[in-house]
This record gives structure tokens, C-alpha cells and sequence, in this order.
């Protein structure tokens, strides 16, 4: 049987001549982890002893894909991701060992992020380490895929507290982009949108003017905004599916 085609980040797989000396491939799950402080955008690396790399691990028996991914970053940064999504799969193969790479990426909120532990770093996104060319790789695909969605989805909002200002609601998204915006424009589309909601409620920084605080409005919940419904009941899901096969007279 012929593999699976990954997509333009997919490396080099078995072909069907040679897929009979293969057997199950092992599987690594990569996160790209993101933040944005100080008007930055910060990615989470570990530190080998020869360079920099984004968190990985190898996939646990009985393990999904999804906590494989949070697991890895409790793992290597202590925290948990706000947002995570599936970004890629890749396969490898050499010298008669199949790989199969999955790529996430995660978003996490500043504030929730204490100092990270020994071999592990925040590094501002323009000015990375040197990595191997499979995490470059990865990496620039989920800073793509990022950036799109900002113009076509509030994933911004992982990126913020509860409660924000517009001027912090635009940091974030230059921030991301990696270059300045236009306020009255910014304002104007943010508007047009409908997605916020003022909170009735002013914070003053410096001597500057209160600035109006706003919030993601109740229709759209940032906990599972851009997750499909199925997604939250797999866990459940698997456990009926388990059960009815463990004890089918159940």
C-alpha cells in the first residue's frame, strides 16, 4: 500500500516497492510554541548541546496526538498551552527506519508563564537561534499559518488576558506581524468584526487617558473558538469505545 502524501512540508517516505521493509513508524511530536510580551513575539525553544530546537517527544502508547503535545510542553517549559492546533505531519525515512513527525502550534498567554527551566528559552521571533532544518522548516510553516489567521479568525485573543485595551489588542497583532499598523484602520476593522464587547470598565496606565477595557464577546468562546465540537468529546469518545469493545453486553 502506497503511503499517505503529507502535503509540500513532507520529506521523504517509503515508496510502495520498499514500504514492505518498514515496519510501523515511530512517531515525534514537535510544538511550536508561541507568546507575545513587551510588544514581541517569543518562541519556546529547549537547548541541546549542539543548537536549539523546538519542543518534542516521542508519542506514548495509549497516548492521542493532542496530549502527546501538551505533554511535551509540561514537560520542557512547566505550562500549559492556551490554544493548540495540528499543523502538519511529515515523514522520514533512513536507512530502513520510518519517522513520522506532527507538528503543533501553540499559543500561551504571557502572564501565565513563570521562568523557564534549565535548557529551555524564550527567543524573540527575529531573532532566532540556529536550529536543524526540520524545525526551521516547521517553525516558518507555523509562523505562516499564524499570520493567515489572523485575517480571518479571532485567534488573536490567546494571545490576551480576559480583559484588554484596543491599544493591547493591536500590539499583539503587530507583534505577530512583524510590523506596525495603522490605528484608525486597525479600529475600524476590529468594529466592523462585532466580535468585542465593552466591558464597562477603564485602566489607567501612566498619565495617559483611562483606556475603554473590552472582551471576547459570550457568542464566541475563546476556550473553544477554532475547535471543532467532535474534538472535545474524543477523550469521551475513546472510553465508550473501549468499554463497548472490552465488554460489548454493556
Amino acid at each position: 500500500m502506497k503511503p499517505h502524501q503529507h502535503g509540500p512540508l513532507d520529506s521523504s517516505r517509503p515508496d510502495s516497492s520498499s514500504s514492505q521493509r518498514f515496519n510501523a513508524p515511530s512517531v515525534d511530536v514537535r510544538v511550536v510554541l508561541f507568546t507575545v510580551s513587551d510588544g514581541r513575539l517569543w518562541i519556546a525553544l529547549r537547548h541541546d548541546e549542539s543548537c536549539a530546537a523546538l519542543p518534542n517527544g516521542s508519542l506514548l502508547p495509549d497516548e492521542s496526538l493532542d496530549a502527546s503535545a501538551t505533554r511535551v510542553l509540561a514537560k520542557e517549559f512547566g505550562i500549559e498551552e492556551r490554544y493548540k492546533e495540528q499543523l502538519y505531519s511529515i515523514s522520514q525515512s533512513s536507512e530502513g527506519e520510518w519517522r513520522v513527525t506532527v507538528a503543533y502550534l501553540g499559543l500561551a498567554l504571557s502572564e501565565a508563564i513563570g521562568p523557564p527551566p534549565i535548557r529551555a528559552a524564550w527567543h524573540g521571533a527575529d531573532h532566532l537561534p540556529v536550529m536543524g532544518s526540520l524545525d526551521d522548516r516547521i517553525l516558518d510553516y507555523a509562523l505562516l499559518r499564524l499570520r493567515a489567521k489572523l485575517g480571518y479568525t479571532t485567534i488573536a485573543f490567546h494571545l490576551l488576558p480576559p480583559e484588554f485595551s484596543l491599544s493591547e489588542l493591536q500590539q499583539v497583532y503587530e507583534a505577530v506581524l512583524g510590523r506596525p499598523l495603522d490605528k484608525r484602520n486597525f479600529r475600524r476593522r476590529i468594529q466592523t468584526e462585532n466580535f468585542l464587547e465593552a466591558t464597562g470598565e477603564e485602566r489607567r496606565d501612566g498619565s495617559h487617558r483611562p483606556a475603554r477595557l473590552f472582551r471576547f464577546r459570550a457568542a464566541h468562546d475563546a476556550d473553544t473558538y477554532l475547535i471543532p465540537g467532535w474534538a472535545t468529546d474524543l477523550d469521551r469518545e475513546a472510553t465508550v469505545s473501549c468499554a463497548t469493545a472490552c465488554c460489548p453486553n454493556r
